[in-house]
């Protein structure tokens, strides 16, 4: 657009054009796979509905306010709601009967993976690193939350990848991917790109690196130079899903010690405590502005 011609738009027209972006990049959203993109899918969101705003109170008002003044505010606003939302989605665990640290089950029935380009390229890449198939797991059995975990180990054992499909994000499929190694010294060595949050203490053996904005292609190299200092022992023919499960109880108990979550008196079933609560939360928050982890 001309500069002469952005010049002679009014506020109202300023506000019906950033109100159409913010409905485009809403819209787009369903059709994004990759975590970066909605990243900034998000803050496009956000500025564009902030300047909406903006503009939209000097269109109605008679004195005309400060832009910059006015997208602060509505940038501040939109962060309270978001936070409140936020803390509110903690309260599912202490409020809801779902498990915490629910248990993988192996999974006999046929799964298909998710339909489009960028899953179909997900797989390909996953056997153009020497990785193949072992198991596929399953989380949860009611109607309403079940979560495919299809199970790779690397041609030569060194590694295992854990890929998580979560379905529950508006309809969107998300791509969690895990990739897991053992030395020999008896230490752990995890690097994922976890998008669904969950902000948790891991045993002091565990050598942990999550990185929510990076490729799988990037994942893979980064663990790939992470293991490669290190004598790492070949992953054993034991059962997969009795060896995530066995990790997952380690992950409970150490976050029980810390406090974040408790066992009920009356069955095995573990609770979120209230600093768990505060623990997930800010991870939210910063996961949700930042791209990154507590």
């Amino acid at each position: 657009m001309p500069l002469e011609s952005f010049e002679t738009l009014t506020n109202g027209d300023l506000a019906s054009i950033f109100f159409l972006v913010a409905a485009i990049l809403f819209n787009l959203r369903k059709y994004m796979c990759s975590p970066r993109a909605l990243f900034f899918d998000m803050w496009g969101m956000r500025i564009s509905f902030s300047l909406f705003l903006a503009f939209l109170v000097n269109a109605v008002s008679e004195a005309r306010r400060p832009l910059p003044l006015l997208v602060a505010t509505v940038l501040l606003v939109i962060f309270l709601l978001e936070s409140i939302r936020l803390w509110n989605l903690t309260g599912i665990f202490t409020e809801l009967d779902v498990p915490i640290f629910p248990k993988f089950k192996q999974c006999e029935e046929s799964f298909v993976w998710p339909v489009g380009k960028f899953f179909d390229e997900i797989r390909e890449l996953i056997i153009a690193r020497g990785f193949s198939e072992k198991v596929l797991l399953r989380l949860g059995g009611g109607e309403f939350f079940v979560m495919y975990s299809p199970i790779f180990y690397s041609n030569d054992q060194r590694s295992r990848l854990q890929i998580i499909f979560d379905s529950f994000h508006r309809g969107r499929t998300v791509l969690n991917c895990i990739l897991t190694s053992y030395e020999k010294n008896g230490g752990t060595i995890v690097t994922n790109n976890l998008q669904t949050v969950f902000a948790s203490f891991y045993p002091k053996s565990w050598n942990i690196k999550r990185c929510p904005m990076i490729s799988l292609e990037k994942l893979f190299d980064l663990h790939a130079h992470r293991i490669s200092s290190v004598e790492i022992t070949k992953i054993g023919d034991s059962s997969a899903w009795e060896a995530i499960n066995s990790e997952h109880h380690q992950i409970e108990l150490e976050n029980c010690r810390a406090g974040l979550c408790e066992k009920l008196d009356d069955n095995d079933h573990v609770t979120l405590a209230f600093p768990g609560r505060y623990h997930l939360w800010c991870d939210m928050l910063v996961f949700t502005y930042f791209g990154k982890n507590v």
